[in-house]
This record gives C-alpha cells, structure tokens and sequence, in this order.
C-alpha cells in the first residue's frame, strides 16, 4: 500500500522548488544535452549508443515540450526530460513506492530521460507578431505549431521508438505506455489502473510527470 502521507509530504517539499526557465541560449541547451547524453550513456545498453545517434541526427534536444503550455520553448523537451528524471529519483529515494519488481537500476534513468521520445519530430516552429508590454513595438516570437511526423500515438508511440534501439523490460514498457496516467483518455483507465496495480514503478514515472509539469514548469505569477 502506498503511504500516501508522505507523498504529500513529497508535493509540499518540491513546491519550495519552483522554477520557471522561458529562454535558454544555446550554451545552456549544449550544458544540457551533455547531461542527458552521459546519463543515458552510463546504463550501458546494448544499442544505447546508436540511440543517442539517432536523438543527436533529430531535433529532440530543441524540440518544445508542448506548443503553449509547459516547456514551450526551445529545449523544453530536454528541459522536462531532466526534470522528470530529478523528480522520479526524488520518488524513488522517498520510499513511497514499492519497487521491488525493479530488476535494472539503470530503469530510473531509461523510462524518464527517454517517457517524451514520441515527441521527436513531432513540433514545427513558425512566427507571430507579439506586442513588447514594454516599448509598445510589435515583436516576431517563436510560435510552435503541431506537425507530427510519425502519427503513432503517444505513450505506445515512445515505446515503440526505443525500442527500435534498445529492448524494453515489461515494466519500463508499462511506464512509458502509460506515464499520461489518467490523461491518455478514459477508454484506457481500466488498463493504467491495472498495469499501476501490477507495477508500481509506472505510476512512480506518471507522479514525476505531473510534478514537473505542473509544479517545476508552471509559469510563476508576478
């Protein structure tokens, strides 16, 4: 059973770490990049180096998380992919959720860094006139739009993705399947609360989504 007084505890703890990052130079996305890539090289998976090839070819490491909401800017898919990553590690080192099922410790980096690969050629940028607050001027901002380039869902869809380069455990599968929890749509509640049931560490990676993207990456009020 999950001791769900100490999750709270655990909400209360990351709400005092709130941040918003809007802009990042390209400095900062290389300091980034260079952080996912040595995580995912530390697990040693055969055919882990030609996915990080593949995610270097690709636009994942400037790509947005989303076109208006959290991570809508440049890097923000590496920005949120991080930030689930701290956020599971903090879940899994609190003690809340059982894990024993957990057979490869290179699990908690595998299924956060990579739960949003669907997202690789999945955004298209364009620009919009925005007027500066500020001076009054009309501005061209970034605009993203949507333009998926391989129409295969979401969860199943970065499942399937890693998998053409490295094999999946069950339960990792499970954890990037459904790591939209209850946002996946109600035709597929039956099924997450199942696949939750029989591993906890899939609903441990859908909690470290929902902390980073609506407690890290929420825009801070002025």
């Amino acid at each position: 059973m999950l001791k769900w007084l100490n999750i709270w505890d655990y909400f209360m703890m990351i709400l005092e770490d709130r941040r918003n990052i809007m802009e990042l130079t390209d400095l900062d996305i290389q300091n980034l990049k260079n952080q996912f890539i040595e995580l995912l090289r530390s697990t040693k998976r055969e055919g882990i180096e030609e996915l990080i090839n593949f995610l270097e070819k690709s636009d994942f490491f400037t790509a947005p998380s989303s076109t208006r909401f959290h991570g809508a800017y440049k890097g923000g898919l590496l920005v949120h992919s991080l930030n689930v990553y701290n956020e599971f590690i903090k879940l899994k080192e609190s003690g809340v959720f059982p894990l024993e099922n957990v057979k490869d410790e290179t699990s908690y980096i595998i299924c956060p860094l990579l739960h949003d690969i669907c997202k690789t050629y999945f955004y298209a940028e364009d620009t919009r006139n925005v007027k500066n607050k500020e001076t009054g001027q009309w501005e061209q901002v970034p605009y993203y739009t949507v333009d998926d380039k391989i129409p295969y869902g979401h969860g199943e869809k970065s499942v399937m993705m890693v998998e053409q380069y490295i094999k999946l455990l069950p339960y990792e599968r499970f954890a990037i399947r459904w790591h939209m929890g209850a946002y996946s749509g109600q035709q597929d509640w039956n099924y997450i609360g199942a696949s939750y049931d029989k591993y906890p560490f899939a609903m441990m990676l859908h909690f470290a989504d929902m902390c980073a993207t609506h407690i890290l990456e929420v825009e801070k009020e002025n």
